[in-house]
């Protein structure tokens, strides 16, 4: 497994100089720091309920660390900067169901004649809606 230090410099060079949204500069910030005071991103979701998703930079099982290290640019659950950076989309347009003490967020896309999904999982952290994980079902 890579060191984060590692894994964010990975997300930092595949996101380059873009031009980042508000939104999309919050999630940028909150993957791109291995601790401090956690992001909070405010997003809609397709049923139209507020939802305060909060991401944590500081644990390697929750949040941007557990999704750097575990599923980006991995053979499990690959996602792509360019998918972690737009990853509240997941959560305005996608589907929602509940599974077991997660809510999950599921958006289908195809790339090239290939179907696969995205999956935003989240956890609630004292009334708090907090990012779990962050996936698909493509391989690398």
């Amino acid at each position: 497994m890579a060191l984060i230090d590692d894994r964010i410099a990975q997300f930092k060079a595949e996101v380059g100089n873009r031009e980042l949204t508000e939104e999309q500069m919050k999630i940028f910030n909150a993957f791109c720091k291995k601790g401090g005071a956690s992001t909070f991103v405010n997003v809609t979701d397709s049923l139209g309920i507020k939802v305060r998703l909060k991401i944590v930079s500081y644990d390697p099982s929750t949040g941007s660390q557990h999704i750097l290290l575990s599923h980006y640019k991995t053979e499990v659950g690959n996602v792509t900067a360019t998918e972690i950076l737009n990853l509240c989309d997941i959560v305005k347009y996608g589907e929602s169901y509940i599974s077991g003490v997660y809510t999950v967020y599921r958006k289908q896309y195809e790339d090239n004649g290939v179907l696969y999904r995205t999956v935003v999982k989240i956890s609630k952290d004292k009334g708090i809606s907090l990012l779990k994980s962050f996936y698909s079902d493509r391989g690398v």
